[in-house]
């Protein structure tokens, strides 16, 4: 409303001129003879302009003046103010303080904010969220007016972060023609206890496909083993500071091929790919080479192009998304394909080391 007065003050100042040009022409006309108007032209007509011209002169010069007084006047509102503390009392500067729907402002340096409510916007009951850095952010707050005037608010620091980063190198690769991709965690636990990371997943997409992924073996030893199967949360010790390796795949039942393969009279009483006690490994018979190459060949799923894959982590109550974007090109498709013949010497058959390779020949890619 305010802003509308300031903008009309100027075209008002113009027509007051405009008006007085006018009244000025016209009693020159009647002073020199050349209109002689009647009476009541004279009084209705031209004094009338004129009263028309002061009052818009001075309504366009007040309404520079008028309008600041008019806009406090409309604006007036609650003013709210409020401190945000940590539990121990210390001020926390740059917090963010989201009155809804309302105004967000930031805390200043011993952590105070004040929010102003315009006239046609205050409430009864006010919702609002507070975010700060090494925080927690806590649910949704509820507060009356009276609350608001004065407020205080304390946050609960978070816990330090036991996951990092997603760390290089990542591979990705093949296991019975299924995907999967073994991802580098960085992992830090300041603690003096052990403490667990709860759970991972995994998305793996791509323009024409996409894949849930569970994590399948972890180590924290080196790239290529020994790897363990997942059994429950990863458990990281106390002070710990190391990569946490963990291979992700989609969750295919297996039973089937499992099955066949037991089936074979040579597998009656063993199955195929068992270390014996010299640490060495059979190959496949030909036979259970060719049931197990079927099954690569049918899910095999990698294919040329743009991949994304999202990794998720959740780890003592805090929860962690984590990206990275690969290019598999015709000649990297081909190479994990080609890969299915090692099941043959049962080298991406094995869990102890899920990244297998054979000269030329491996079922993995490093992106």
């Amino acid at each position: 409303m305010a802003s509308i007065i300031q903008q009309i003050g100027t075209p008002l100042q113009l027509a007051a001129l405009f008006l007085l040009l006018i009244f000025g022409v016209l009693r020159i006309l009647v002073r020199t003879g050349k209109w002689t108007p009647s009476a009541s032209i004279n009084r209705f007509v031209i004094n009338r302009i004129f009263q028309t011209a002061i009052l818009a002169l001075v309504l366009g010069v007040l309404s520079s003046t008028l309008a600041p007084s008019f806009d406090r006047w409309i604006n007036s509102g609650e003013i709210f103010h409020g401190a945000v503390l940590s539990t121990t009392g210390d001020p926390i500067a740059g917090a963010t303080i989201n009155l809804i729907t309302i105004a967000t402002v930031p805390t200043n340096g011993v952590g105070q904010f004040d929010i102003t409510v315009p006239r046609d916007r205050i409430l009864k009951e006010y919702k609002l969220q507070i975010k700060a850095p090494g925080y927690e952010t806590p649910a949704v707050m509820t507060k009356s007016a009276a609350e608001m005037r004065n407020v205080e608010i304390r946050l609960t620091p978070a816990p330090p972060e036991l996951v990092k980063a997603l760390e290089p190198p990542m591979f990705v690769g093949q296991y019975f023609g299924n995907p999967f991709a073994m991802v580098s965690l960085r992992v830090e636990n300041v603690g003096t206890s052990m403490t667990t990371i709860n759970e991972i997943r995994g998305t793996l997409v791509s323009k024409d496909a996409s894949f849930v992924l569970s994590p399948a073996y972890w180590t924290f030893v080196n790239t290529f083993g020994p790897f363990y199967p997942v059994m429950g949360p990863f458990p990281i010790s106390a002070g710990a500071k190391m990569d946490l390796r963990v291979v992700l795949m989609p969750g295919v039942n297996f039973a089937s091929l499992y099955s066949k393969v037991g089936a074979l009279p040579e597998y009656k009483l063993q199955p195929p790919c068992v270390q014996k006690f010299n640490g060495l490994v059979d190959p496949m018979s030909a036979d259970a080479y060719e049931i197990s190459k079927a099954f690569a060949d049918e899910h095999f799923a990698w294919r040329e192009g743009e991949w994304h894959l999202k990794v998720d982590v959740v780890a003592e109550n805090q929860a962690k998304s984590f990206q990275r974007d690969f290019y598999l090109s015709s000649g990297d498709v081909n190479r994990l394909r080609a890969s299915i013949a090692l099941l043959r010497q049962c080298l991406s058959a094995t869990t102890a080391a899920p990244l297998a390779q054979d000269g030329d020949m491996a079922n993995f890619l490093e992106k």
